[in-house]
């Protein structure tokens, strides 16, 4: 009897060790499909198929996943069209090299910088090249700057961040003094004319501002009174009516006018605030401060905007997306990391994020529609 007693709890035992057997096979296979997942991502080229694919998708790991395979293609393409600049760059020098014998020299001198606490490293790199033609009369100068700026956190991940610019400039000796007044006369001529466009450019700007915007409904009455005096008017109001027709479509807003009211609107609400300069949906939302504008135009208690600088962007970009959050319940679609690796980030992204903004504040009633 003893031994049958113990052989019934290991068969017991037994059958209840098969199904977690099969868990942790079916999570070896949910791992191993996530993989696949992101190496098939990985593998496509196209930033609008990976767009179209973030439309699409309501989870929320695919569509970290998504985003992760978008930044990672974009950083590709970056550093491809940094590799072809240089080659090109390379051409070009060596090209003027061999087209012309002189005397070269190059100077590089490099600058690092650590904090205090031996987690950021900053390096700068000047490289200056002189390129003098063998008679003397022609000298060619390159500078190039490279910086790069590491960052190490506290879990051991580190960020790297590098960046290249370079400048050229050459000049021509002249024998006679009335050859180098007809040059100075010619960029002196240069600068005021360019001086002149910017003017003119501005004074147009000021122009635009400062008309006053007309409804669709006066701009539709406005033309057909036009129409009206030109064919000559009828008194007949049924003959008048007739006398001009509209297409179907007229009147009916389309995605780019949309666009533009939607930028219109965001340049009269932060119109008056320091450092905001709205021109388009990309680079004039870089470091942060037109998003604070614009929630501080609304939620002026939620914090001081006289503290914040442009050159804190990352700070810029937390109290603007925190503050909208919590006061009008507006989700963060921005990430803050992407917003600040960015030189210019994507105008999709901050046009879907204004777009929610703005319905927020209407649910909030805090914006009035015509529906409303």
């Amino acid at each position: 009897m003893e031994p049958e007693m113990v052989e019934q709890p290991q068969a017991r035992r037994l059958e209840s060790e098969l199904p977690n057997g099969m868990e942790k096979v079916q999570v070896r296979e949910l791992e191993r499909r996530s993989k696949l997942n992101v190496e098939e991502l990985n593998r496509i080229e196209d930033e609008d198929v990976l767009d179209k694919m973030l439309d699409q998708t309501a989870d929320f790991e695919e569509r970290r996943l998504i985003r992760n395979a978008m930044r990672e293609l974009r950083q590709r393409k970056r550093d491809q069209r940094e590799k072809e600049r240089d080659q090109r760059l390379q051409e070009t020098r060596s090209q003027a090299m061999a087209g012309r014998a002189g005397h070269t020299t190059e100077t590089t001198t490099t600058q690092s910088t650590q904090s205090a606490n031996g987690s950021a490293r900053s390096t700068v790199t000047k490289t200056e090249r002189l390129v003098q033609s063998s008679d003397g009369t022609k000298t060619s100068r390159t500078t190039t700057m490279e910086s790069s700026y590491v960052k190490r956190s506290d879990n051991g991940n580190s960020t790297f961040v590098q960046t290249k610019s370079s400048y050229s400039s050459s000049s021509k000796k002249t024998g006679s003094i009335f050859d180098r007044e007809d040059e100075s006369a010619s960029r002196q001529s240069s600068l005021a004319a360019l001086e002149q466009r910017q003017a003119e450019k501005k004074k147009e700007l000021m122009k635009a501002q400062s008309l006053p915007k007309t409804s669709a409904s006066q701009a539709r009455k406005a033309m057909m009174e036009k129409l009206q005096k030109e064919g000559g008017s009828s008194p007949n109001p049924i003959a008048a009516r007739t006398a001009v027709q509209r297409s179907s479509s007229f009147g009916v807003p389309n995605a780019n006018s949309i666009k533009q009211m939607l930028l219109d609107w965001c340049r009269a609400k932060t119109r008056g605030y320091e450092h905001v300069d709205i021109q388009n949906f990309s680079s004039s939302w870089s470091d942060g401060m037109a998003f604070c504008a614009l929630v501080h135009n609304f939620f002026p208690e939620a914090f001081d905007y006289s503290q914040l600088t442009p050159q804190n962007r990352r700070h810029n970009f937390e109290v603007a997306f925190s503050s909208a959050e919590k006061h009008v319940d507006c989700p963060q679609l921005l990430d803050v990391e992407d917003m600040v690796r960015m030189r210019e980030p994507d105008w999709k992204c901050v046009y879907t994020y204004i777009q929610e903004f703005y319905r927020c504040l209407v649910q909030k009633g805090l914006v009035k529609t015509k529906k409303s």
